[in-house]
């Protein structure tokens, strides 16, 4: 499952926050309005980080406040949630966050506080007594008094959150952000008590500083449930508090090898010599049972972490090569494909490497996939680049022939998957979700 999920009310700003989740290492994606806001599940087991955009700046109060509510019940279990606001406060702050909460609450059961830290710093944006500035300036001062759609009548973050609401807040004054830990701490657990805490902050440490606080008072109370209310730093701050273990994302590698041919056993030799490499077996005989090798293929991937290969091969050394009849030989690769698919329906893995050419169009086909976009040629008639189409749209691959490369082919092909895994991971994908048809 996701562990985050942001319900934010424009595009640009949906954006910016899953920018910022990605740079810290979080697998993030942006999903645009849609009328069927349920398919929002089906992003929970890619990504770390679902965030939502409502596009309700502008709309009604109410309309804002239902669309919210929808979101979260539809992108719901996660372990946090966060109302992303306008670094200028403008829009429905009020109404949406009060529903995010209200929503949160009944889901988990649980007493849900809200968190908000509406500093940017790296924006210019700053809190300080629970007034938002611009560049230093009361927001009700600047050119957004007099925007067209959403005019700034006030810099009170209070205001913003009562106006249209019944939500009750208390502030953290910069005074006891910037003082001792232990007064910090105490400050966030008797501001507990309101619907939201405010925060001050001029800076990044500002917010790490009050978002420790938050988890330390959530530490020593199972039932607290914290909100992140913000444009995205402060929620990116109170998961670093919350989720630590999370912060490091990254998924192995699955490498499926039907071919038996010489050249392919001492490229995989080199590669499990050379590389952490888990290898799996098929189980049944020369065509496999799907059913039993799924489950140990899943078992594998499931405590594997990120940076190692999972292998699924058919023949490693040579006793390990038995003659095929012409129905047996038919068989083996499509139920390497099916067990594939079994594997990914359950466990995220950052890269798909297959060799042999059957084996690589049955594992595409059990995957729904239409072909293979080609990024680039890792050594020649080897080629790496992300499925098309079907459930894995996007699924960073590698592929050879069975009589293609040298004794390096396929670590070089895996390091190739390793790298460009590195680089996606700072990579936001965005989607529309798409009604499901039963």
């Amino acid at each position: 499952m996701a562990d985050i999920l942001v319900v934010a009310d424009d595009l640009t700003g949906a954006n910016a926050a899953a920018a910022g989740f990605a740079r810290a290492g979080r697998r993030a994606v942006t999903v645009s309005r849609s009328e069927h806001w349920e398919a929002v599940a089906e992003f929970h087991g890619r990504f770390d980080v679902i965030v939502a955009t409502t596009d309700t700046r502008h709309a009604e109060p109410g309309d804002a406040a239902d669309v919210a509510s929808r979101v979260v019940r539809a992108g719901w279990p996660v372990r946090l949630v966060s109302s992303r606001i306008d670094t200028t406060l403008r829009g429905n702050v009020g109404p949406a966050t009060e529903a995010v909460l209200a929503t949160t609450r009944e889901l988990s059961g649980r007493r849900v506080v809200g968190l908000c830290l509406p500093a940017h710093p790296a924006a210019g944006r700053h809190t300080v007594e629970g007034n938002q500035l611009l560049d230093g300036v009361r927001l009700e001062e600047t050119e957004l008094a007099r925007d067209a759609r959403s005019p700034v009548r006030s810099s009170s973050v209070a205001d913003a959150l009562s106006r249209g609401t019944g939500l009750t807040t208390a502030l953290v004054p910069l005074s006891v952000v910037t003082g001792s830990e232990e007064q910090l701490e105490a400050a966030v657990r008797e501001a507990a008590r309101a619907d939201v805490v405010i925060g001050d902050a001029l800076t990044t440490d500002h917010l790490d500083r009050v978002a420790r606080a938050a988890a330390a008072v959530a530490a020593t109370d199972p039932d607290l449930m914290w909100v992140g209310v913000d444009p995205g730093p402060g929620s990116l701050a109170l998961a670093r508090a919350l989720l630590p273990a999370a912060e490091t994302s990254g998924a192995p590698l699955l490498a499926v090898s039907g071919s038996a041919t010489e050249l392919t056993r001492a490229q995989l030799a080199r590669l499990v010599a050379e590389r952490d490499v888990v290898v799996v077996r098929p189980d049944g005989g020369s065509v496999p049972d799907v059913d039993v090798t799924a489950r140990h293929l899943v078992d594998a991937l499931q405590g594997a972490g990120a940076g190692t290969t999972v292998l699924l091969a058919t023949a490693l050394a040579e006793q390990d090569v038995d003659p095929l009849s012409p129905a047996e030989s038919a068989a083996l690769a499509p139920a390497l494909g099916r067990i594939t698919r079994r594997a990914l329906e359950s466990c995220v893995v950052d890269g798909l490497y297959t060799t042999g050419g059957d084996v690589t169009a049955a594992v595409l086909a059990a995957l729904g996939g239409r072909g293979i976009a080609v990024e680039d040629e890792v050594v020649p008639l080897a080629v790496a680049g992300e499925v098309v189409g079907g459930p894995w749209d996007g699924l960073p691959i590698a592929t050879k022939g069975g009589l293609v490369g040298g004794p390096d082919a396929a670590v070089r092909c895996l390091d190739h998957l390793a790298q460009a895994a590195a680089l996606r991971a700072r990579w936001v994908r965005t989607a529309v979700p798409q009604m499901r048809i039963r």
